[in-house]
């Protein structure tokens, strides 16, 4: 069995990561840990206006630094804690991309039995206006999807 586990750092992630590790030793399943960096590059017509008119687009990059980095430790703090609860078969990565579908993609090519995950992350205002990530796996995953409170 291959359990797929979404996290942000919220508290729901860490439960769900905590159910998951459950999971996955009850049945001695591999643990994939996905962070996902929310990242949109510019458009190139954006792009090529800034080079234009001289404006500088090095926020965007530190921003994509900062989240990318910060991502990193998630999945690394995710890994050490399914080990620390004995699991041995743990994987953790950071993506980029749109929550969801990295979640769903990620899970399509690992062949993964089931995607855990928190009913709210951070983005929770965006999620009000958007759809929330969860319902989206949900709806739009191959695999049983268990959301977490």
């Amino acid at each position: 069995m291959k359990i797929l586990v979404a996290v942000d750092g919220s508290e729901h992630a860490w439960k769900a990561l905590d159910l998951a590790v459950s999971l996955a030793k009850g049945s001695d399943a591999e643990l994939f840990a996905i962070h996902v960096v929310p990242y949109e590059p510019l458009p190139e017509g954006v792009r090529e206006f800034a080079r234009v008119e001289n404006v500088p687009i090095e926020e965007e990059n530190a921003r994509y630094h900062h989240d990318r980095t910060l991502g990193d430790a998630i999945t690394h703090a995710a890994e050490t804690r399914a080990r620390e609860q004995g699991v041995a078969g743990v994987t953790a990565w950071t993506a980029e991309g749109r929550p969801a579908e990295a979640i769903i993609r990620a899970a399509r090519e690992g062949n993964v039995d089931m995607i855990v995950m928190g009913s709210r992350g951070l983005s929770d205002a965006k999620a009000l206006f958007l759809g929330s990530v969860s319902h989206k796996v949900a709806n739009h995953a191959h695999c049983t999807c268990v959301t977490v409170k």
